[in-house]
């Protein structure tokens, strides 16, 4: 890799990494405005990359991503809110007739083939919004219904998030140097299959390390969010790989100058997010 471009992607990384950790565990507040610049982020990248599958007149087009990323985030809000407020408990249940509201955004678009568009804007929803507002419920609920939850609850996000990075890291150093059978050749010819059980491997480790760090989950829910990491993490990957294959494009964007765009660096956390939500909660 040629040194600039190294040097961009390293001090990229390094602010990102600053910013997240600052988001992250500062409080509450701090968090949710991450989340909802992630969130919002991820959806105008999104409606934008499938606008050309989108019928709109051309003219209409930026209108309908300005509504439908809009549309995302109040959902989004819908479900994040209530973490908040213990008396807000019950309002994330307007989230699906808010969705169903999005069928009659195509009452103004003049377009006869409405089906399309509705499917990939709600794909939008339940892809990006609703799986960010369940980062929210899953901390509202690890701290027992207690409104100051933070930082020692976020201990599982933060995890999540370092266990994804771990699993990416050394599968693509590991697939890069020793990779031979492709993983999905059709959708990303880098990826192999030493380098995702690589991956795995090091995200076990990594996983019995945190548990000795972060203290407020056992060794064996560390492991399972570790294996959550790496499969549906991959799949994650791979699905807006497809994603962006399909529609013959290199990124989503260009907010990490070396690194893409919003959806390229939360890819795979957005997928684990309602797999570990499911384990926590359920377990």
């Amino acid at each position: 890799m040629d040194k600039k471009v190294f040097a961009t992607r390293a001090i990229s990384a390094i602010v990102f990494g600053v910013i997240m950790l600052a988001g992250l565990l500062w409080n509450q507040y701090s968090f949710i405005v991450l989340t909802a610049i992630i969130c919002g982020g991820c959806l105008w990248e999104y409606f934008g990359i499938i606008s050309t599958l989108q019928t709109y007149p051309e003219e209409k087009k930026k209108t309908f991503r300005i509504i439908s990323t809009i549309v995302g985030l109040i959902a989004f809000l819908f479900f994040a809110i209530p973490a908040y407020n213990v008396f807000l408990t019950g309002y994330f249940v307007l989230a699906v007739p808010l969705l169903f509201l999005m069928f009659s955004l195509e009452f103004f678009s003049g377009d006869k083939r409405s089906f399309q568009n509705t499917a990939l804007n709600l794909l939008g929803i339940f892809y990006i919004s609703i799986p960010l507002g369940l980062l929210h419920l899953l901390l509202f609920f690890q701290s027992n219904v207690h409104w100051d939850w933070f930082p020692g609850n976020a201990n599982s996000v933060l995890g999540l998030l370092i266990l994804i990075w771990a699993n990416d890291t050394f599968a693509y150093i590991i697939g890069s140097m020793i990779g031979k059978n492709k993983l999905f050749p059709s959708i990303s010819p880098k990826k192999t299959w030493e380098g995702f059980f690589c991956g795995m491997v090091m995200s076990l480790i990594v996983a019995w390390l945190l548990s000795i760090w972060l203290t407020t989950l056992r060794l064996q829910d560390w492991m399972v969010i570790a294996i959550i990491a790496s499969v549906i993490g991959t799949i994650g990957d791979l699905f807006e790989s497809m994603l962006k294959r399909n529609l013959n494009i290199k990124d989503s964007g260009s907010i990490m100058p070396g690194h893409g765009g919003f959806l390229d660096r939360f890819d795979a956390f957005i997928f684990c997010i309602p797999f570990v939500f499911a384990y926590l909660f359920l377990k």
